[in-house]
């Protein structure tokens, strides 16, 4: 890309230290500005200007799935001021190649899979539920079943024939199917080459290796996910102080929220992206096209 016309494109952010929250060093942990934290909590969680909900990706991070999960970055999420991605080409790839993957199952067993478009839902297929949100990624109506899409890496696959796939993944899958009433799920999982990742909207996926693992509803179990995120979330709401951060895993997060205003979070990103951390977006200079 030509970038002599163009600047680096510093993602928007508009709560910092001392204003919406204050950064406690001593103590490790992140305290909500008493007039930020009250209107939070004036507001339904979900609702604009409330905690936001629960949603299945949060599952990892709240109940400490793996030692990389953080219930610090949790509450961030839940509060209004997460990290953005510092690199998109996962994500990316996955937006991509979700309708292809699905388009693939149903053209090979002529199936009609119901999908749940963000902007149709409101970003939540689930605004009736109070804490829990999200958009499952499809429903097999006749074999009543939730299907849940992801893409990883090639080198992965060894791992996921041999049952280990993220823990976070089948609990993720398995609270949608709860939520919908469904007893039964399947993650099908795209195994990329490295290079996908450079421009997964081109990628032929039917060259690439799908496969997808079935699963039982484990109605105890999710139960009991769902009563230990309702006591977190209700705990550090009502506080308005973080769960104690972790330096080996949230370093970047607490460098991120220590920044006072947007100069220091320019700084920031621009230090992240020279050293590589972070991969820039650019967009035209001022006056130019």
């Amino acid at each position: 890309m030509n970038v002599a016309n163009k600047i680096i494109k510093i993602p928007q952010r508009f709560k910092y230290n001392n204003h919406e929250y204050k950064v406690d060093f001593v103590n490790k942990v992140v305290i909500l500005d008493a007039d930020y934290h009250s209107k939070l909590l004036a507001n339904k969680p979900g609702s604009f200007g409330g905690f936001r909900k629960i949603t299945g990706s949060a599952l990892g991070d709240i109940l400490k799935l793996s030692s990389l999960n953080s219930e610090f970055a949790a509450f961030a999420r839940i509060a209004g001021f997460a990290m953005p991605i510092l690199d998109r080409k996962y994500v990316d790839a996955g937006i991509a190649l979700e309708p292809k993957i699905i388009e693939m199952i149903e053209k090979k067993y002529n199936f009609k899979i119901e999908r749940f478009e963000a902007k149709k839902y409101n970003f939540d297929y689930f605004s009736n539920n109070e804490l829990f949100g999200g958009l499952p990624d499809g429903y097999l109506e006749e074999q009543k079943l939730i299907i849940e899409i992801k893409t990883t890496g090639i080198k992965k696959l060894s791992a996921w024939n041999n049952n280990n796939i993220n823990l976070a993944y089948i609990k993720q899958a398995q609270l949608y199917s709860y939520l919908m009433n469904v007893k039964r799920f399947t993650i099908v999982a795209a195994f990329l080459e490295d290079e996908d990742y450079i421009d997964p909207k081109n990628v032929d996926i039917s060259k690439r290796f799908v496969k997808n693992w079935f699963f039982e509803v484990n109605e105890e179990q999710v139960l009991d996910d769902i009563n230990k995120c309702k006591e977190w979330y209700y705990r550090y709401t009502k506080s308005g102080i973080s769960p104690v951060w972790n330096e080996s895993v949230d370093a970047d997060l607490i460098e991120y929220l220590a920044c006072s205003n947007y100069e220091e979070w320019e700084g920031l990103y621009l230090k992240w992206v020279e050293s590589g951390k972070a991969i820039a977006e650019y967009e035209n200079k001022e006056g130019s096209i």
